[in-house]
Protein backbone atom coordinates (compact mmCIF):
# COMPACT_ATOMS: atom_id res chain seq x y z
CA UNK A 1 0.00 0.00 0.00
CA UNK A 2 1.30 3.69 -1.12
CA UNK A 3 1.53 6.13 2.35
CA UNK A 4 -0.35 9.39 1.13
CA UNK A 5 -0.97 12.32 3.51
CA UNK A 6 -4.53 10.58 3.54
CA UNK A 7 -3.52 7.01 4.66
CA UNK A 8 -0.66 8.20 6.73
CA UNK A 9 -1.07 6.68 10.38
CA UNK A 10 -0.58 10.08 12.03
CA UNK A 11 -2.66 11.72 14.83
CA UNK A 12 -5.05 14.35 13.35
CA UNK A 13 -6.04 17.92 14.89
CA UNK A 14 -3.84 18.29 18.16
CA UNK A 15 -6.60 18.98 21.40
CA UNK A 16 -4.86 22.59 21.99
CA UNK A 17 -3.61 24.21 19.28
CA UNK A 18 -0.55 26.37 19.69
CA UNK A 19 -0.74 30.14 20.26
CA UNK A 20 -1.29 31.93 17.65
CA UNK A 21 1.78 34.48 15.81
CA UNK A 22 2.82 35.56 13.02
CA UNK A 23 2.98 33.14 9.69
CA UNK A 24 6.43 33.50 8.07
CA UNK A 25 7.07 32.11 4.86
CA UNK A 26 9.01 29.40 4.63
CA UNK A 27 11.27 27.03 1.60
CA UNK A 28 9.92 23.71 2.26
CA UNK A 29 13.69 22.18 0.89
CA UNK A 30 12.82 18.15 1.48
CA UNK A 31 9.88 16.17 1.63
CA UNK A 32 9.77 12.46 3.49
CA UNK A 33 7.29 9.73 1.43
CA UNK A 34 6.85 12.72 -1.24
CA UNK A 35 4.20 15.04 1.05
CA UNK A 36 5.54 15.07 4.90
CA UNK A 37 8.07 18.15 5.33
CA UNK A 38 11.37 16.97 6.18
CA UNK A 39 13.67 19.97 6.36
CA UNK A 40 12.87 23.66 5.81
CA UNK A 41 14.68 26.99 5.65
CA UNK A 42 13.41 30.05 8.11
CA UNK A 43 15.22 33.34 7.94
CA UNK A 44 18.45 32.16 5.98
CA UNK A 45 18.28 29.22 9.27
CA UNK A 46 18.23 25.35 7.85
CA UNK A 47 15.24 23.29 10.29
CA UNK A 48 15.67 19.45 10.39
CA UNK A 49 12.52 17.84 10.95
CA UNK A 50 12.74 14.90 13.18
CA UNK A 51 8.98 13.91 13.96
CA UNK A 52 5.78 15.55 12.49
CA UNK A 53 3.27 14.68 15.14
CA UNK A 54 -0.25 15.85 13.75
CA UNK A 55 -1.31 16.81 10.61
CA UNK A 56 -4.89 18.10 9.18
CA UNK A 57 -6.29 20.21 6.40
CA UNK A 58 -8.95 23.06 7.03
CA UNK A 59 -11.20 24.91 4.55
CA UNK A 60 -10.74 28.29 2.82
CA UNK A 61 -12.97 30.78 4.71
CA UNK A 62 -14.05 33.93 3.15
CA UNK A 63 -11.03 34.95 1.40
CA UNK A 64 -8.62 32.53 2.71
CA UNK A 65 -7.34 29.49 0.26
CA UNK A 66 -7.73 26.10 2.15
CA UNK A 67 -4.09 24.85 3.88
CA UNK A 68 -2.92 21.44 5.01
CA UNK A 69 -0.99 21.62 8.37
CA UNK A 70 1.68 19.73 9.92
CA UNK A 71 2.60 20.24 13.81
CA UNK A 72 6.23 18.99 13.64
CA UNK A 73 9.36 19.08 16.26
CA UNK A 74 12.96 19.85 14.88
CA UNK A 75 16.07 18.82 15.70
CA UNK A 76 16.93 21.62 17.91
CA UNK A 77 13.97 20.85 20.16
CA UNK A 78 11.46 23.28 18.85
CA UNK A 79 7.74 22.74 18.20
CA UNK A 80 6.42 24.54 15.02
CA UNK A 81 3.18 24.48 13.13
CA UNK A 82 3.86 24.44 9.70
CA UNK A 83 1.14 25.09 6.77
CA UNK A 84 0.71 24.80 3.22
CA UNK A 85 -1.74 26.95 1.15
CA UNK A 86 -3.24 24.29 -1.14
CA UNK A 87 -4.04 26.96 -3.97
CA UNK A 88 -0.57 28.95 -4.16
CA UNK A 89 1.44 26.29 -2.89
CA UNK A 90 3.12 28.03 -0.60
CA UNK A 91 4.63 27.46 2.97
CA UNK A 92 4.40 29.28 6.08
CA UNK A 93 5.75 28.07 9.77
CA UNK A 94 3.91 29.24 13.40
CA UNK A 95 6.46 29.47 15.88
Amino acid sequence: MMITWRTAALPRRPARLPRRSADEPIALTAYRYGFLPARFQSRGVLHLIVQVEAMWEEAGRGRRDDRRYFAVRCADGRCCTLFQNLRAGTWHVRW
